[in-house]
């Protein structure tokens, strides 16, 4: 199962375009047909093409759910319960997916009272988590290590496998609330662990200003 597991992995980028923000198992099993035929063809090797009176336990429908129910169990993606199955699945609900990246985090009771008062700070929290952003920037920083640019921690007390969990994609220069559309990269993105990212989000919310990650980390007093 590592080793299928491990061979997913390598496709896992490639594929999430295909997928979108929410997705099921089924959209999975097709973009993985579709896409990384190589990979299918590995897995319909091993258990056969599945279905009603293949004689076998195992399908590839089967290893697909195994893997993305061990995404979800990473915190890499989220399990969204049943939704009914397209034609010709076998059975009538699949299970629905959502990329972890396209999700904000959950709203503190600090920050809806700001919501309330200054209607930006919705507007933040929503367009930092377009998805794919927080991929991108966890890929570039990769070959230097992975660490928080206002703690410094890195996670190294956890497995390999966990760690990139902990870090979030933060807009550090400029608010969205800025007016006007702009192009962002990941030059303009902080990447911080989540318990800076949501203490900077409290800070922002307690004065009422935007701060840049280095003015954060002298409110919060790191030294680095």
């Amino acid at each position: 199962m590592a080793e299928l597991f491990g061979m997913l992995d390598d496709e896992w980028e490639g594929l999430q375009p295909y997928l979108g923000g929410t997705f099921t198992t089924q959209t999975f099993r097709s973009a993985l047909e579709q896409n990384a035929p190589h990979a299918w063809a590995k897995l319909v090797e091993r258990y056969g093409p599945g279905g009603k009176g293949s004689g076998k336990f195992y399908s590839p429908s089967n290893i697909l759910y195994n893997y993305l129910n061990d995404k979800a169990r990473n915190s890499l993606i989220i399990r969204r319960g049943f939704v009914p199955s397209e034609k010709g699945w076998g059975t009538p609900v699949v299970i629905q997916w959502q990329i972890a990246d396209a999700v904000a985090p959950i709203t503190s009771e600090e920050d809806k009272q700001f919501i309330e008062g200054k209607e930006e700070r919705r507007e933040h929290l929503v367009r930092e988590r377009k998805a794919g952003l927080r991929r991108d920037l966890l890929r570039a920083r990769k070959h230097m290590g992975l660490s928080c640019d206002i703690c410094k921690a890195t996670g190294s007390h956890l497995a390999e496998d966990m760690r990139a969990a902990m870090f979030e994609a933060h807009h550090d220069k400029e608010p969205f609330s800025t007016p006007g559309e702009r192009a962002v990269t990941v030059k303009d993105m902080a990447l911080l662990c989540a318990n800076c990212h949501r203490l900077l989000h409290r800070l922002v919310s307690l004065k009422g200003r935007w701060f840049e990650v280095e003015e954060a980390r002298q409110e919060f007093d790191f030294e680095i």
